[in-house]
């Protein structure tokens, strides 16, 4: 990335750490969220109808208090995590969207490996682990959880794609018209004809043969994932606390950087896609 996207891009963030702290308050039994550094300031302008020097403190107060906070890296990090939960909030409705359009059968499988994913987060806490190691585990749950979902939903598309089409079925067509074209009676446009039909009929074999290969390797990734979050589960029983769940993981398929993959459903998980592909927090 050029340096000038990088200087927009850390702007842009310096912009909302600097909006969260002025925002800033405490939460408080019974009466809610107190927005301590708003009223401090409306107190200052208040004061300073009185003495305009409590303006000028005020000012540099307020400068002071917004520079401490905004680059704090806990507050940042916090910052960074409420903002990734609205974007994913929002994109929920689209996820379970998602779901529901898939068969039965996957459907069912993204119901149990997200019950799994649950269940993780659930003995860890009651294991009494940190907020790191929860926060850390629930965004890896999050993104195992997401591809395994855009796997799915890739497969169910290179399913669809198919169109009924088997490769015996082709192959008998094929022969066939070998068998035709072998024959000296078959000539002129007829021949033409047949020699084309040919050609697309062994284009979409071998369509077919990438599509067969394509769908065994998602099978591959899909029973991956399954495996980590079993093996999640199981760190999680024996370790308890000390268990951090990790998304590391390369896939057979490279199925998702297909921008084709997912058929009408692209805008959606491309859009999805930075919520759940946001960088994880880290400890100081």
């Amino acid at each position: 990335m050029p340096a000038a996207g990088l200087d927009v891009r850390s702007n842009s963030r310096m912009r909302e750490y600097l909006k969260a702290a002025f925002r800033f308050g405490i939460d408080l039994p019974g009466i809610g969220r107190l927005p301590v550094n708003p009223m401090a300031m409306a107190g200052f302008l208040i004061l300073g109808f009185a003495n305009p020097a409590f303006w000028l403190l005020g000012a540099g107060l307020e400068a002071g208090f917004l520079t401490l906070l905004a680059t704090n890296p806990r507050f940042q990090r916090r910052v960074d995590a409420e903002r990734r939960s609205q974007v994913k909030a929002a994109g929920e409705a689209d996820r379970d969207q998602l779901v529901r359009k898939l068969d039965p059968r996957a459907r069912q499988r993204q119901g149990a490996l997200d019950g799994k994913c649950a269940r993780v987060l659930q003995v860890l806490r009651e294991a009494g682990a940190d907020d790191f190691t929860l926060e850390s585990s629930q965004d890896a749950l999050s993104r195992l959880s997401w591809t395994y979902l855009k796997l799915l939903v890739a497969s169910n598309h290179l399913e669809a794609s198919r169109d009924g089409a088997t490769g015996a079925g082709l192959q008998r067509q094929i022969a066939q018209l070998e068998q035709s074209l072998a024959s000296p009676a078959v000539a002129g446009a007829l021949r033409d004809s047949q020699s084309a039909t040919l050609k697309i009929l062994r284009q979409r074999e071998q369509n077919l043969e990438r599509c067969e290969q394509t769908l065994k390797e998602v099978a591959s990734d899909l029973a991956r994932i399954e495996a980590q979050v079993d093996l999640a589960l199981e760190n999680a029983n024996l370790r308890g606390s000390g268990a951090v769940v990790t998304a590391n993981l390369e896939l057979a398929s490279q199925i998702l950087d297909d921008g084709l993959a997912y058929g009408d459903a692209q805008a959606t998980v491309a859009a999805l896609d930075q919520a759940y592909n946001a960088p994880a927090k880290t400890r100081n």
